[in-house]
């Protein structure tokens, strides 16, 4: 039930930051475009996507890393996740 419901909260953050994204086209696409309005849509969608990257790798480590390998490279495991959320 737990990781059912981890998945749902993944996902539910995922369609927060599409709908961002969204607003974002839609404003190119209609010439409607509100500067201010703009750069916080932007800022919050990046903001958000690295959120998502944090909660997935903390909800998913041991399934995708760990269980999916007999042998995972845990250094390269470690760079991956420099790579992502501290550069």
């Amino acid at each position: 039930m737990k990781k059912e419901k981890d998945s749902k909260l993944l996902v539910n953050r995922i369609h927060r930051i599409k709908g961002q994204l969204d607003a974002v086209e839609k404003g190119l696409i209609n010439d409607s475009m509100d500067c201010e309005k703009t750069l916080l849509l932007l800022k919050a969608a990046s903001q958000a996507l690295k959120k998502f990257g944090e909660a997935y790798v903390q909800e998913y480590m041991d399934r995708c890393l760990l269980e999916n390998k007999k042998n995972p490279n845990m250094e390269n495991v470690r760079t991956a996740i420099k790579a992502a959320f501290f550069l």
